[in-house]
This record gives structure tokens, C-alpha cells and sequence, in this order.
């Protein structure tokens, strides 16, 4: 699961969702005209290490901007001030994992590091299984997955080479919180490379909003996300 939002924690701490997060409000930001983040660091040892971005700071998704600490969890980032601003949570066992930040997503700004690099952090991480990573075959490369035209408008091409001996090939389209935006359900096995069309629609045919998205294969044994960034 992913939250992220500058007062979300304030919100909702104590309530039965927020408890899976692993989190709990360290303090109250200020308003926005005094401000509160003007840089977020990826914490050393974390799966964001080295992942920094300037924020848009002394504007209004810099208003309220919650500093929060884990319970159980770990924090991912920190602000220019040394406040949690990011936390991780895999739940009891290992059983879920969670993503909470205070800062909003939009608006951080591209450096050195894309917004595009944070995704696939994200992505990732929460669609990890690690029992399967550990003993899973190099079934599909990021090298053998393409999209173009990347940026696209109208239709984009999907194409990935996969070994014959995988089995129960999907491919799915989410959005940058994680949520399923489009699923072309079950592909059948057959020889590469695949190719698979996006229009820029979602399951229900109608045109998704401009942004980036997270396209993911997966095998039985095997999972690749490459992102995409649709313009109407």
C-alpha cells in the first residue's frame, strides 16, 4: 500500500488502515508561507538512498507538512531540518508492505533523479515477493522490455522477450500510487518478442489523465516495470 499526504498522518493516526502503516505524527508542520521541506534525502541504507529532490517549498503543497517517525517501520526519507518525512513498513512476518510519506509526490522536482526513478523505487519494493526472488531464473530483462514512443499521445508499443518455459505471463498497467489502471489479463506463451498496444485507456475504455505510469510483466517465476509517460 502507499499514503502519501502533508497532514494524512494527523488525519488519521489511530484509525484501523493508518495502524498498517507502521507510522505515528511526530509533529505539525507550519503553514505553507513559512514553510516546512525545501529538500527530502533518501536515507543511507534505505531502498531510497541517494534518491534527492528539491521541493516546491513556500508553496501550497508545502502547507501543514506532517514530520513522522515509525512504529515498527523505517524511516526513507528526511528533510533539509532532519524531520521523518518518508517511512517503510512490512507489516507482522513480512506479510504486506507499506510506503507512507508527508510530502506530496507531484511535488518534488527533477534533479539529478527523476520522479521516474522514484516510481520504480516504489514499485519495486511493493510488489516485491522476496521468497520467490531469491530462487527465481532471469525469465524477462529490463534490457528485453521496450516502450515506444515514450513519451506517447495516442498509441504506445509494449514489446519483451520472455523464455519459453515461463508460464502465466500477465501484463498490467498502474498508476504512480499503485492502483490497476489497465490489465490485458493472461498472455498466451509463444515465441519473442511479444508486442502489446496501450491506447492510453483504462479497463473501462476511457482515456486516462496525463502522467506516469508503471508497466508490469510478470511471470511465474520472474517481474519487470519499465515507466511510461502518457501527454493527451
Amino acid at each position: 500500500m502507499y499514503a502519501e499526504g502533508a497532514n494524512f498522518t494527523s488525519y488519521n493516526e489511530g484509525s484501523p488502515l493508518y495502524d498498517k502503516f507502521g507510522t505515528k505524527l511526530a509533529g505539525v508542520g507550519n503553514v505553507w508561507q513559512t514553510g516546512n521541506i525545501e529538500t527530502v534525502f533518501g536515507e543511507a541504507s534505505s531502498l531510497v538512498e541517494g534518491l534527492d529532490y528539491n521541493y516546491l517549498y513556500q508553496q501550497p503543497p508545502d502547507h501543514l507538512v506532517d514530520y513522522i517517525e515509525p512504529t515498527g517501520g523505517a524511516i526513507i526519507f528526511k528533510s533539509q531540518d532532519g524531520f521523518g518525512r518518508g517511512v517503510t513498513y512490512e507489516g507482522l512476518s513480512n506479510t504486506y508492505r507499506t510506503i507512507n510519506t508527508s510530502f506530496i509526490f507531484g511535488a518534488l522536482v527533477n534533479g539529478i533523479h527523476t520522479k521516474n526513478d522514484l516510481v520504480e523505487t516504489y514499485m519495486d519494493y511493493l510488489t516485491c515477493n522476496t521468497a520467490v526472488e531469491e530462487y527465481a531464473e532471469d525469465i524477462i530483462g529490463d534490457q528485453l522490455l521496450s516502450i515506444a514512443p515514450n513519451p506517447f499521445s495516442k498509441l504506445t508499443n509494449i514489446s519483451f522477450g520472455i523464455e519459453q518455459s515461463a508460464q502465466g505471463i500477465e501484463l498490467n498497467i498502474f498508476d504512480i500510487t499503485g492502483r490497476l489502471v489497465k490489465s490485458f489479463g493472461s498472455l498466451p506463451s509463444a515465441p519473442s518478442p511479444m508486442h502489446v498496444t496501450w491506447d492510453g485507456t483504462d479497463n473501462h475504455g476511457r482515456r486516462v489523465s496525463s502522467g506516469t505510469y508503471i508497466v508490469r510483466i510478470t511471470t511465474d517465476r520472474d517481474a519487470v516495470n519499465k515507466t511510461v509517460v502518457l501527454i493527451n
